[in-house]
């Protein structure tokens, strides 16, 4: 790689999230740091977004995130960057601009003079991320002492005088747990965007059920808000809708931190049996199903990701019959991350599972799309294997999540 080249590639290193969405065209919101869209990659509806604050990126459909504007250029194109190719291709989206000619000459003094701004840029690169490490640090350790308030606050979801909670899941899962883990309010706001201050704005308020994200320690990390509306089924949540620009809003939200943690939904982490999935719907549908077993700690991870990790590069594969068009336009298979864990990833970088677990029963969807979910819990299975661990996968049917089935016995009885 001659210096041209690499002097570009610093380049592209040093431009942020914001800069390189709006090279690519993504989505904003007119107010914010989150801007929530469709993966232009993977689709689907909310499944991919971009904090300019925090200078990351996640796909939850694609289990994929980073704090770079290369990766997610990457990810949304496509591109592999263990390959050169795709690395420089990935580097040229986000600086809008060719890829330097290798075999141009260049004079010795444009070359010192190249030599000397590429180890500036380096320098410069290296302060800036120390800087950002240092913000998202502090910001992130606000975060959770928010969290912790909204989650402390609040009462228990079985004996709490608002009932709302215990409807919603009785609703949506055909019951609720005998436990402490799930809380509810009946006066949760819901914070969206800005105003011309810069201070963050109200949208809504109103009933909630909360749950918290919590490490080994058991001390909460972060919280998970589902706000509800016994009057919009079948879901029961509201309809929230952005005031400046009519998209619908996702009635469901974390604060503080997830990465790593897990929403207990029932029993204790001590069980040796552990059940989850994705979300705490189908944790507590699949939980009625077999009775709350004693035995069983009940949890959900959050998201795909979280329950599954990251995936090694090298495991990517094309999807057998979704194609997408490139930056050319030229239609090409999507590239789903494959079974093989990360080598070498952090252990954050996945939900915890406590080593004395011997059964670990993953909750898949059967509503997502299916190749993808598929790899993606072969990964959770081979990322969380111990020796001795059962480790069984569960599907629903086809076209359902577990809480969809339970929600559809529930009309089935009225």
């Amino acid at each position: 790689m001659n210096e041209a080249i690499k002097l570009f590639v610093e380049d592209a290193r040093a431009v942020s999230i914001d800069a390189a969405a709006k090279i690519m065209g993504l989505k904003f919101k007119r107010t914010g740091f989150e801007h929530p869209q469709p993966c232009p990659h993977c689709g689907g509806t909310d499944t991919f977004a971009f904090n300019t604050r925090k200078e990351k990126w996640n796909c939850r459909a694609g289990g994929i995130g980073g704090n770079d504007a290369i990766g997610m250029a990457a990810h949304c194109e496509g591109l592999d960057v263990r390959h050169r190719e795709g690395l420089l291709e990935a580097c040229s989206i986000v600086l809008g601009r060719d890829i330097p000619d290798e075999g141009e000459r260049e004079s010795d003094e444009d070359r010192a003079a190249r030599k000397k701004r590429l180890e500036e840029r380096r320098v410069q690169n290296e302060a800036d991320a120390t800087t950002r490490a240092a913000s998202q640090d502090e910001f992130r350790e606000r975060e959770r002492n928010k969290a912790r308030g909204i989650y402390q606050s609040l009462t228990a979801l079985r004996t709490a005088a608002q009932m709302h909670g215990r409807f919603y899941l009785q609703r949506r899962c055909g019951g609720y747990p005998d436990a402490t883990w799930l809380r509810v309010g009946a006066d949760v706001t819901y914070w969206h965007g800005q105003d011309e201050r810069g201070s963050p704005l109200a949208l809504y308020s109103g009933p909630a059920m909360v749950a918290p994200f919590i490490m080994p320690d058991m001390v909460p990390i972060g919280c998970h808000i589902t706000w509800i509306d016994l009057d919009r089924p079948p879901k029961f949540r509201p309809e929230l809708v952005d005031p400046s620009t009519g998209e619908l809003l996702p009635a469901k939200k974390m604060r503080g931190s997830k990465k790593g943690g897990l929403i207990p939904i029932a029993g204790h982490p001590e069980c040796s049996r552990w059940v989850g999935g994705e979300g705490i719907e189908n944790g507590v549908a699949f939980g009625v199903w077999e009775g709350f077993r004693p035995d069983t700690f009940y949890f959900a991870a959050g998201d795909l990701g979280n329950l599954s990790g990251p995936a090694e590069p090298s495991s990517r594969f094309a999807h057998p019959a979704l194609k997408k068009p490139d930056a050319k336009g030229v239609a090409r298979p999507v590239m789903i991350n494959g079974a093989v864990p990360k080598r070498d990833q952090e252990p954050d970088d996945v939900m915890w599972v406590a080593d004395h677990v011997d059964e670990l029963v993953l909750l898949a969807d059967g509503d997502s799309e299916r190749v993808m979910t598929a790899a993606a819990m072969a990964r959770a299975r081979a990322r969380h294997a111990r020796p001795g661990r059962l480790i069984p996968i569960v599907w629903p049917r086809e076209g359902y999540d577990f809480s969809s089935m339970a929600a559809e016995a529930v009309a089935g009885d009225l």
